[in-house]
C-alpha cells in the first residue's frame, strides 16, 4: 500500500488507475509527426481513393474511403480527420470486417491497410483501443497477435481479413470512416 501511495504522490499513476487497476483510455500522443512548419500533404485525389457506402445496423449508413496514399498510422488518422472529417475505421462485426477486407483487396496493391485500432501494454496485459473511443467488442487477430511487448497499431490483412500488430511508423494505405 505504501508503494501505491508513493507512486500516486509522485504522479507515476493516477488515482483512477490505482482504483481501477487499469490504464486510462486516452489516445496516445501522435508519433512520427512531421516537423513543425512542414506543410500538410494534400488530400488524396479521386484516383488515389475509393469511397463506399455500407448499410449499417439500426438504420445507420456507414461511409468509408480507402486511401492508397501510404502514410504512418497517426498521419493517416490526421488525414482522415482533415480530408474527410472522419477517422480511421473501427470494426465492430464480422460483416464489416469482410466488406472492408474485400474492398481493400480489390482497391489497393498492398497486403495490409490501417484500421483505427492501436494497442498498448500496461504491466503484463495488452489493451486494444479504437481511435474513436468506441467499445472494443469484436476482433479478428491473426495468430501471434497482438504483440505483447510494446505499443503497436492495427492493420487489416487484405487477404483473409485478419488483423496484425504493426509498427505505427510503417507506411500503409488506410481506411477512413466518415
Amino acid at each position: 500500500m505504501k508503494l501505491s501511495l508513493l507512486l500516486a504522490l509522485l504522479g507515476a499513476v493516477s488515482a483512477q488507475q490505482l482504483h481501477e487497476g487499469s490504464p486510462e483510455q486516452e489516445v496516445p500522443a501522435e508519433q512520427g509527426e512531421e516537423e513543425p512548419g512542414e506543410p500538410e500533404p494534400p488530400c488524396p485525389t479521386e484516383s488515389e481513393s475509393f469511397r463506399m457506402i455500407v448499410p449499417g445496423q439500426e438504420g445507420h449508413t456507414c461511409r468509408y474511403v480507402i486511401v492508397n496514399d501510404c502514410q504512418p498510422f497517426w498521419r493517416a488518422q490526421k488525414q482522415c480527420a482533415r480530408c474527410y472529417h472522419g477517422r480511421l475505421a473501427s470494426i465492430h462485426n464480422r460483416a464489416t470486417n469482410q466488406r472492408l477486407q474485400s474492398m481493400a483487396r480489390t482497391r489497393t496493391n498492398r497486403g495490409q491497410v490501417w484500421i483505427g485500432g492501436y494497442t498498448y501494454r500496461w504491466f503484463f496485459r495488452v489493451y486494444p483501443r479504437w481511435v474513436d473511443h468506441s467499445p472494443w467488442n469484436y476482433s479478428n487477430w491473426a495468430k501471434g497477435n497482438p504483440w505483447r511487448f510494446w505499443k503497436s497499431c492495427v492493420a487489416l490483412c487484405t487477404v483473409g481479413g485478419q488483423w496484425s500488430s504493426v509498427s505505427c511508423g510503417t507506411r500503409l494505405p488506410f481506411v477512413c470512416e466518415y
